[in-house]
């Protein structure tokens, strides 16, 4: 395979594949995966049959860092559809409009492309049992992929995660374990818990972002090679965003793009740690109270993954801001009137590019790619407040 080493995206710090860390021991900081850039170029030819295959996520293997394809853990992730939304690009002012919809992966979320490279890790490394903390999406799948590899699966979720994506875990026949109120209280249990339990830990680290950097692979491959003006992507921990600017510039080091679109961000109201610091140029801030939102799945009050973030907006001359519930609940609408059911946290892409549209940080003849990252269904009791009127957006 042609994965080369980690190295850490804060200080540098160089680290052995095999070396089983989650993040950089010398500053704390999430880990890269890294690869020989020049050898994948020369295997993908002009004409190879590769460019016809249809996108998914191991039809990129070569960018995914995998020593057995005999043994990955797959439940058919990735290849989920790309839809334009020519109605919405009237209404809103749009040149063209589209929504990549991660709701159709095996799990109902995106989190199911770095369940698939995260579990087939954790085999190589010979584990038997994992530990995953979640606000319920990642839970869900970890304990699909936990299952479909036959390990043991406990899954760490705060108060207050929603009971569909808890009894999916369940039905993968996952321990839950409720703790905290919130993703980061539930977090430092997790990796408690790995430590001192011989749990592999799984979650918003290095070989996720592997696994999910395929949805940025996978527009660039649906639009052609045509490389869109914006991608606009939902912010929990950050750790998404961080893996579409990953693959996208991996698209273009390998020569199969010629250019790289502009990376926007979204936050929820209340939790907005990432924007206040992008603002403002000071360090990232830990959010500290705890406020009723609709957008439970990116309720994180300290990202992870946040400097990669705007890193990531800063190199692709990118933009960050939040978005209320009401703007949130809204966009949910104008997508279910597309035929698209999202749960609310993945309406806040939509409701971002309908806000930089509105200020004119998006131009009326530019192209844009929202992404959905879950299925409506994963948070029906949320949709059904907001629709009766209970939860006041």
């Amino acid at each position: 395979m042609f994965e080369a080493k980690l190295v850490c995206t804060h200080c540098g710090a160089e680290y052995p594949l095999a070396s089983g860390l989650y993040k950089c021991p010398k500053c704390g900081a999430p880990l890269d995966v890294t690869y020989h850039y020049d050898d994948i170029a020369n295997l993908i030819e002009d004409d190879d049959p590769w460019f016809r295959e249809s996108p998914h996520v191991w039809k990129y293997w070569m960018f995914l860092p995998v020593s057995n394809l005999k043994r990955i853990v797959t439940l058919n992730e990735g290849g989920t559809r790309l839809y334009r939304l020519k109605r919405l690009e009237e209404k809103l002012g749009f040149g063209k409009l589209y929504v990549k919809y991660e709701g159709e992966n095996p799990t109902g979320a995106f989190k199911d492309r770095g369940s698939s490279v995260e579990i087939t890790k954790a085999l190589e490394f010979h584990a038997r049992k994992v530990i995953v903390a979640s606000t319920g999406n990642m839970a869900a799948s970890v304990s699909a992929y936990g299952a479909k590899a036959g390990l043991e699966v406990t899954i760490v979720v705060p108060e207050g995660t929603p009971g569909e994506k808890l009894t999916q875990a369940r039905m993968y026949g996952a321990k839950v374990e409720v703790f905290g109120k919130t993703y980061d209280e539930a977090l430092a249990e997790a990796e408690r818990k790995a430590m001192e339990e011989d749990y592999y830990l799984t979650g918003n680290y290095h070989y996720r972002v592997e696994g999910q950097k395929t949805t940025g692979f996978e527009i660039l491959d649906q639009l052609r090679y045509n490389v869109p003006d914006w991608i606009i992507v939902p912010i929990g921990a950050g750790t998404h965003l961080r893996a579409i600017w990953k693959g996208v510039k991996e698209f273009y080091k390998v020569g199969l793009v010629e250019d790289l679109p502009r990376i926007a961000g979204a936050q929820i109201e209340g939790y907005d740690a990432i924007v206040r610091a992008w603002k403002t140029g000071k360090p990232i801030e830990k959010v500290q109270k705890k406020v009723p939102t609709i957008a439970s799945a990116i309720a994180v009050k300290k990202p992870v993954d946040g400097e990669n973030v705007i890193r990531a907006v800063r190199e692709s001359d990118g933009h960050l801001d939040t978005v209320t519930n009401r703007e949130t609940a809204e966009a949910g609408m104008l997508l279910g009137r597309e035929g698209i059911f999202v749960e609310p946290s993945s309406a806040t892409a939509l409701a971002l590019a309908k806000k930089m549209r509105e200020e004119g940080v998006i131009d009326k003849d530019e192209t844009v790619v929202v992404v959905a990252t879950g299925h409506g269904l994963k948070d029906v009791k949320t949709w059904e407040k907001v629709l009766s009127g209970d939860f006041v957006v």
